[in-house]
């Protein structure tokens, strides 16, 4: 494998802070194909907003005037869930790991909730693989 293979593509123009940091920790971390580059790309661009969102709403009020005069949740906080969200996803995507899982173990989030609810219904018992109840017909205990 050459150096070129080994160094990472260099991060895309204009990220600020946090995009530039996303970036260089992900790739640090993993090896990305071209269409999964474009995503961390996105992811950054995503976090770059939040920063700039959140710091518009710090200098801004919580509450904002609705169409008739009420007060109403000012539109950044709806704006900054949804970006939150959508980097949420993105890291998904990319492979991330969550605390408690390691390279091996990336759970989707249906296997994760199904791991919690089995640990929370049979504690230590749910550690144990859980065969099908057509695999233990043929079981004479």
């Amino acid at each position: 494998m050459s150096d070129d293979e080994n160094t990472p593509p260099p991060a895309p123009e204009g990220l600020g802070e946090r995009g530039l940091r996303l970036w260089n920790d992900t790739l640090e971390k993993l090896e990305l194909d071209p269409d999964e580059l474009l995503l961390l790309e996105e992811a950054a661009r995503l976090a770059d907003e939040l920063d700039t969102m959140g710091a518009a709403l710090d200098e801004g009020d919580l509450l904002s005037k609705g169409s008739r005069g009420q007060p109403v949740a000012n539109p950044l906080i709806r704006e900054i869930r949804g970006h939150r969200l959508a980097l949420s996803r993105i890291l998904r995507q990319l492979g991330a790991t969550r605390p408690g899982e390691d390279d091996q173990e990336r759970l989707t989030p249906s296997q994760r909730g199904r791991k919690a609810a089995l640990a929370r219904h049979h504690g230590d018992r749910a550690l144990a693989p859980v065969r099908p109840m057509w695999s233990r017909q043929g079981d004479a205990s």
